[in-house]
């Protein structure tokens, strides 16, 4: 595929206080870190080693959940992204033909991730697997992406390590290693606290992809920092706490870039090797781009404050969890929020949509309007959670 340059599209649409710990690590960047001068005035600046893979990742990476055309994934590449993030799930398996479509004559000089889910009930029990078609499945996503292999074959969604107590799927996952279809493996997961810890007992994963922002993963610093130092690679998501500017009105006109500060904060962080923010346009790609190796400065850190301050009352901590064990009904608290995230401020209406309808029937919040309002008496954010969860039910469900 031909190079391609934005003057060729007319652009998508635009991308719709701070812990002390991480204050201390706004710092100059090391001498080691590789650069990309040769390309244009907007291209990665700084690339990582991702845990002990052997792998150099653009620290400003590609999350591949929503875009609107190959092409755009072509342009993040010719800015020096170098790492691709998708799954099966994403459009509904169109976001890895998208991949294929436009990366196959470069695959040699990109890494790429994708990622299978299993029902709840397997993950639980960690039951109900056959070798051959978890294979299957794999073998599947290849077909999609025009590769012989994958770079890294993640388990997706995991809320702790249970799942990997399976034999079949142990067996699958490391038959696909010796064929030479997988280079490596890992998971990702909304439960950091939990599967973080749990990392560092297991050998299964090899990179881990968590949600880590200013608003939500501060508290799991220091498991960030042991799972790093034992060699996993570290891959931050959801790094725009919610995403929420495009709702927030004093945003709009900001000098500031909100995204570009975001960035800049989850990469002040030494221990984390590279973020996914999602790259719908072309837009997106320069702007996240420009962040590359870029220092956190002060009016970041103003601006952050400012944006904690306005969507602290309306952002769901998804890895939170204090409320689920409050609700008598069992409802699928963080899903459900997570999933009006997705339609509301994301965007992503119809994806959005198909995970709510995809959610078992009685995870849904269909007698929350005659509870008293557990969850919200449990949620240490003051967030009027029975509300959220009502109009999450009503913009999701077809």
């Amino acid at each position: 595929m031909a190079k391609v340059s934005r003057r060729n599209f007319i652009a998508s649409v635009t991308s719709g206080v701070l812990g002390l710990s991480l204050a201390k690590e706004v710092k100059a960047d090391s001498k080691d870190n590789q650069t990309s001068p040769e390309l244009s005035p907007i291209s990665i600046q700084k690339y990582n080693p991702l845990g002990k893979t052997g792998l150099k990742v653009s620290d400003i990476s590609y999350g591949a959940i929503s875009f609107f055309e190959p092409n755009v994934l072509r342009y993040a590449y010719d800015l020096g992204v170098n790492y691709f993030d998708t799954a099966e799930g994403y459009l509904r398996t169109k976001s890895e033909s998208f991949i294929g479509k436009a990366l196959k004559d470069v695959r040699d000089k990109i890494y790429i991730t994708t990622k299978h889910f299993y029902p709840s009930d397997q993950q639980i029990k960690g039951d109900g697997f056959n070798r051959g078609e978890v294979i299957k499945r794999v073998e599947a996503s290849l077909k999609r992406l025009q590769t012989d292999y994958v770079d890294i074959a993640m388990l997706h969604n995991l809320g702790d390590l249970s799942l990997l107590k399976n034999e079949e799927l142990q067996a699958a996952y490391s038959q696909l290693k010796k064929e030479g279809k997988i280079r490596y493996t890992g998971f990702s997961t909304h439960n950091a606290k939990v599967t973080l810890k749990q990392a560092l007992d297991h050998d299964f994963a090899q990179v881990i992809l968590f949600i880590y922002n200013h608003m939500e993963g501060k508290d799991i610093e220091p498991l960030i920092q042991q799972v790093r130092q034992k060699g996993i690679g570290t891959v931050a998501m959801k790094v725009f706490a919610g995403g929420r500017q495009g709702n927030l009105k004093s945003f709009i006109s900001q000098e500031v870039s909100y995204p570009q500060a975001a960035l800049r904060w989850v990469l002040s962080n030494s221990h984390i090797d590279c973020c996914i923010p999602t790259m719908s346009s072309y837009s997106h790609v320069e702007e996240y781009v420009a962040a590359s190796k870029k220092p956190l400065n002060r009016a970041d850190l103003e601006l952050i404050a400012e944006y904690q301050r306005q969507a602290s009352q309306h952002y769901c901590r998804v890895s939170c969890q204090e409320c689920l064990s409050s609700c008598p009904h069992g409802v699928a608290i963080n899903d459900v929020l997570r999933y009006g995230m997705y339609f509301e401020d994301y965007r992503l209406e119809k994806d959005a949509m198909g995970y709510y309808a995809g959610l078992e029937r009685d995870k849904k919040p269909l007698d929350c309007s005659h509870c008293t309002g557990y969850c919200e008496k449990a949620c240490p954010y003051g967030l009027k959670v029975k509300d959220r969860l009502l109009h999450a039910h009503e913009i999701l469900n077809v």
